[in-house]
């Protein structure tokens, strides 16, 4: 058994004679042949007993200071009541040690009769009681303590204590201390405790001023420091000498060469070598470009399951061209993706080069195809309050299918345009033989709104509001929303309610009653109706739906009070003053969608198209036709991280049947960002057409009065105002927009708008655009909803202002 080390004797003997050493010999071979005979196995005796192992019966521990002795005992794994066991003493040992707590632990073994008691001896390493550093200038103690894993209190290790020193002079090379030396010390402090000390020689900062390459002929120095990962200094900083940048260098460089011709490049030398002082640093690489190579035929092999069409279609390098890699993964990516959309996930595509004439390579794609793949399940998790059924109708994949991509990737898109989840992530995974799972995982965010409170605008004074909104009721993706506002220039009362899959089939019924009064200009309109719609998808174009909707509702426009007796309004809109108009209107609707996100899209299209019918047949007081042409367009822009938004909006409005009189009311006028025709930079309403601006003067009287009330005097002023009403008959508006991610769920965009209206068609002019520009931000906000905030700049204001603030709550008309 294990024992205590002892220190051994050391015995000097005088030199042998010759005499002596054959005699030694000869003794040495008797004794030799007497051991072998003893340790030779007895003839068994079945008198013999049986030898007794001791049980243990108590195992104490010995030389512990601060590690509890029933952690000792429990890590050391031998039971009491057990029989001992030399082979669990030495694995007990071996466990202790492992625990790193300890430099020496052995076991000793007492014997009593039958049992047999152990004592586990320790010594343990010493406890760190203090840890320090020394000749840091460059970063505080306080800076460099947050760099470190080890702790006062635990054990001292030198291992540890090393690979916390390559830590630190990591961290110094990357803030770019390429001369950092780092060495530690250690103190003792009594009671089995030591001090550490971190002793730093910092040296100079360096930086990399300078990168050459030797061997570069075919592609400039240029573009290839462009292409590194490394980067020289220069007035925004760079030139860190970061470890692990050389694999990256060497792996962008080759991979640069390969996708611009040459094929057999290959870097062949990494230095960094002083500069021309003492903080500067030159980079040199060496580089074997080869030969450059253009690219000759494209063949595909092993192929049988494809068509000439397919097989043509398929994008391949063009003969001639300079050889890229990048485009021979290309080629085989676009066979792998066109035999995943025929279901066939289990094959490769092994792009064979074969060079010829010195300077052509031909590709050869050799297909090994495999068996086809089908769905075996459908997985949908991640769904808590939207139940399942809502998901999986929305589906293009389904169990027992053939496997097909563009329906997974289809899938992927239609749920995440329901508007109910943050992200949406489809992968498959193998099931039996070749088929495959299909597992979908989504993220839930908040589609309810409940926000009460009073706000103040120039348009509508002050408002008290509660708006109530919900996309998911019970989780069937039912959407209602309840809007209560009121102060003393607007109300609006407003119920809604949206079935997106009437009776499980995929037809969407809604209905929306409202009763809102809003001074506008000198105007007071007064509406109140209500509207019922209908759609279903379409078969074609694809991402298409069609809406029906009928609406019935009354508006009355009344001019206000204090201006009862302006010129202006026998100029405007006489002929509808006073009366209460009924329009019963049919709208048709045609929508296109595929854009890739419902909130930030990254990629897609969106595309409207309205028409509206009022009177003639659907009966009403007035007839007129109304239809709206919207388009917008998702893609990256040119600076990485950025989306580019266009946007286009055309309207027109006209009467028919003999009927030219049109209200008011209906006519459009852009501004704002909170009205259905948005121009930013400007007030709401603001921009109509020319000729439709009036000035209007109102007489105010102010009365003076005595103590009883009575009037003793009187001021006669005039107020003048700017009257923006009606509307045009035509309208257009453009938008530019760079959109981009600050931090999750803040979004900022740059925005450029411009747009106009026009009584006629000969009135026209298609670069007669009023301008505003200015930028925004967008934060989504759990039971808020969308927040925005744009602040625009008006280049073609007539009213001397030029800076506007638009704020946003809810669904804009963005």
């Amino acid at each position: 058994m294990p024992r205590p080390a002892r220190k051994a004797r050391r015995y000097r003997l005088p030199a042998p004679s010759p005499a002596l050493g054959l005699l030694a010999a000869l003794v040495l071979a008797l004794a030799a042949a007497g051991r072998a005979a003893a340790q030779a196995p007895a003839a068994p005796d079945s008198a013999a007993p049986a030898p007794v192992v001791p049980v243990v019966s108590a195992i104490r521990v010995a030389g512990n200071v601060s590690v509890d002795s029933a952690r000792i005992v429990r890590s050391f794994e031998v039971p009491v009541g057990a029989r001992y066991n030399e082979d669990a003493a030495r694995r007990g040992i071996r466990k202790l040690f492992a625990l790193g707590l300890f430099t020496d632990v052995w076991v000793e073994r007492r014997l009593l009769g039958e049992r047999v008691e152990l004592v586990i001896h320790v010594v343990e390493r010493p406890r760190l009681g203090r840890i320090g550093f020394e000749g840091n200038r460059r970063h505080t103690a306080e800076e460099l303590s947050k760099k470190l894993f080890l702790r006062v209190g635990e054990a001292y290790s030198p291992t540890a204590t090393q690979s916390q020193v390559d830590s630190l002079l990591h961290f110094y090379r990357q803030e770019g201390y390429g001369q950092a030396e780092i060495r530690t010390a250690t103190d003792s402090l009594g009671a089995n405790q030591l001090g550490l000390r971190f002793m730093v020689r910092e040296g100079e900062k360096v930086r990399i001023t300078r990168i050459e390459f030797a061997g570069a002929r075919g592609v400039s120095p240029k573009r290839l420091r462009r292409a590194m990962e490394t980067k020289s200094k220069g007035l925004f900083g760079g030139g860190e000498l970061k470890p692990g940048n050389e694999d990256k260098d060497r792996e962008k460089l080759e991979t640069y060469y390969h996708d611009h011709g040459y094929r057999d490049a290959r870097v062949t030398g990494y230095q960094i070598v002083p500069g021309a002082t003492s903080r500067q640093l030159t980079l040199r690489v060496s580089v074997e470009e080869g030969p450059s190579y253009r690219f000759g035929e494209t063949r595909l092999a092993g192929h049988t399951l494809l068509t000439e069409s397919e097989i043509a279609g398929l994008y391949r390098p063009r003969a001639g061209d300079r050889y890229d890699h990048s485009k021979v993964d290309k080629a085989a990516q676009a066979v792998a993706a066109l035999y995943a959309e025929k279901g066939y996930l289990y094959l490769s595509v092994d792009p064979d080069e074969s060079v010829r004439e010195g300077d052509v390579v031909d590709l050869t794609l050799r297909v090994a195809e495999g068996r086809p793949s089908n769905v075996r399940f459908v997985h949908v998790s991640g769904n808590h309050a939207t139940r399942e059924k809502v998901i999986r109708r929305e589906l293009s994949i389904h169990e027992g299918d053939r496997f097909r991509r563009s329906a997974l990737v289809r899938s992927q898109g239609d749920v995440f345009r329901l508007g109910l989840f943050e992200d949406v992530q489809v992968d498959f995974a193998p099931a039996e033989s070749t088929d495959v799972d299909v597992n979908l995982k989504v993220k839930e965010k908040q589609v309810g709104t409940a926000s009460a409170g009073a706000g103040y605008t120039s348009e509508s004074g002050l408002t008290g509001f509660v708006q109530l909104g919900h996309n998911n009721v019970l989780g069937n993706n039912q959407s209602v929303q309840v809007t209560l506002e009121r102060g003393p220039r607007r109300s609006n009362y407003l119920l809604s309610f949206t079935e997106p899959w009437f009776h499980d089939t995929p037809t969407l019924l809604g209905f929306e009653v409202f009763n809102t009064r809003r001074e506008r200009d000198i105007f007071e309109e007064k509406r109140a109706g209500g509207s019922v719609r209908m759609g279903r998808p379409l078969p074609w174009p694809d991402y298409s739906r069609g809406y029906v909707s009928y609406r019935l509702e009354d508006v009355k426009t009344d001019v206000l009070t204090d201006v009862a007796g302006s010129a202006t309004v026998s100029l405007v809109d006489s002929s509808s003053l006073g009366r209460t108009l009924r329009t019963s209107s049919l709208e048709l609707t045609f929508l296109r969608n595929s854009t890739d996100n419902p909130f930030y899209p990254n990629h897609g299209s969106r595309l409207s198209l309205t028409s509206e019918l009022a009177g003639g047949v659907l009966g009403g007081m007035v007839d007129f036709n109304k239809h709206r042409l919207e388009g917008r367009a998702y893609f990256p822009s040119g600076v990485r991280g950025l989306t580019t938004m266009l946007r286009a909006r055309l309207g027109v409005l006209a009467g028919y049947g003999g009927h030219e009189f049109i209200p008011s009311y209906e006519t459009f006028r852009l501004g704002g960002a909170n009205v259905t025709d948005p121009l930013r930079g400007y007030d709401d309403y603001q921009v109509v057409p020319k000729g439709n601006v009036r000035l209007d003067s109102t007489l105010i009287k102010f009365y003076t009065r005595d103590e009883s009330g009575a009037i003793v005097d009187s001021t006669i002023s005039y107020r003048t105002t700017r009257v923006r009403y009606p509307g045009g008959r035509w309208m257009s508006t453009f938008t530019i927009e760079e959109q981009f991610p600050i931090v999750h769920p803040l979004h900022g965009l740059l925005f450029l708008d411009a747009g106009n209206t026009w009584n006629r068609l000969e009135d026209i002019r298609p670069l007669d655009l009023k301008v505003g520009a200015g930028l925004g931000f967008r934060l989504e906000i759990p039971l808020l909803g969308t927040i925005g905030l744009d602040w625009g700049y008006g280049f073609h204001r007539d009213d001397g202002a030029r800076f506007k603030f638009h704020f946003l709550l809810g669904p804009a008309a963005f």
